[in-house]
């Protein structure tokens, strides 16, 4: 560490020669030690700690920022529809149907798309992951909760949550009703982003799957699907209100990939 104090004391120089604050924008050199760092910071002037080093923020400068971070996240993206489901443009989608939005600095906006919003329907409370804790890609991440049936879904990447939406706990019906923006679920901070986007689709690629999913869901409703004829094949909203009779725990294991908890 003694090599990186002298590589931080040297910066501080340069940096009141190049006019830069000190207190602003400090790099950290590899290797080094949250409690080292701290050391020399002090713990308000700590945000985060990357394998390659990072630029820190003063905690107030952060939280000055953040409502910036959160006005850039649900702005409304353009849509493409696919037999009546839409799919949010430059959105990645994961397989067990969640969305994954990069934003500014490195983080991301995670929610459920609207393919499970017209399957399952409005949702009861839902049940999210504390600020804090860490997800890991494929893993359950949070709950849909409808009736006493429960719907669990994966994280579609790895990181810990940041921060996340409030207005869920009060209205989690807002994730149904647009779930591409006021009902996002959290933010996280992603750990492996560039690995784990290679397992989501974007783009055609997204659409053409989410097409197959329809067809799997018409297979799954077998007879039941003749009442869609009237929509012209897209999906009505709420199919599960619609057909009440279906098996909840094997629509939540075919679409989501997962199983309900009992």
């Amino acid at each position: 560490m003694k090599n990186n104090v002298i590589e931080f004391k040297k910066k501080k120089a340069d940096g009141k020669e190049n006019g830069f604050h000190q207190k602003k924008l400090i790099g950290i050199d590899l290797p080094f030690d949250y409690e080292e760092v701290v050391s020399i910071t002090g713990p308000e002037y700590v945000r985060n700690l990357h394998r390659d080093g990072i630029a820190v923020l003063p905690n107030e400068e952060l939280k000055k920022n953040f409502a910036d971070i959160l006005l850039r996240a649900i702005e409304k993206p353009t849509f493409t529809k696919v037999s009546g489901v839409q799919i949010a443009e430059n959105y990645y989608h994961h397989i067990g149907h969640s969305w994954v939005q990069p934003l500014q600095d490195g983080w991301v906006r995670i929610g459920i798309d609207d393919f499970t919003s017209k399957v399952f329907g409005p949702a009861d409370p839902i049940n999210l992951p504390p600020v804090g804790s860490f997800l890991m890609q494929g893993e359950m991440g949070w709950v849909l909760n409808r009736n006493d049936n429960e719907a669990p879904m994966q994280s579609p990447v790895s990181g810990i949550v940041f921060a996340v939406n409030d207005r869920i706990k009060e209205q989690p019906e807002i994730t149904h009703d647009d779930p591409y923006g006021e009902g996002w679920l959290f933010l996280l901070n992603p750990v492996s982003l560039k690995i784990d986007m290679k397992a989501l689709y974007l783009g055609k690629k997204c659409f053409r799957w989410i097409e197959n999913e329809i067809q799997n869901l018409l297979k799954f409703l077998g007879p039941k699907s003749e009442r869609l004829a009237a929509t012209g094949g897209d999906l009505i909203d709420d199919i599960f209100g619609q057909f009440p009779e279906m098996d909840w725990d094997r629509l939540v294991e075919t679409f989501l990939r997962t199983k309900e908890n009992r």
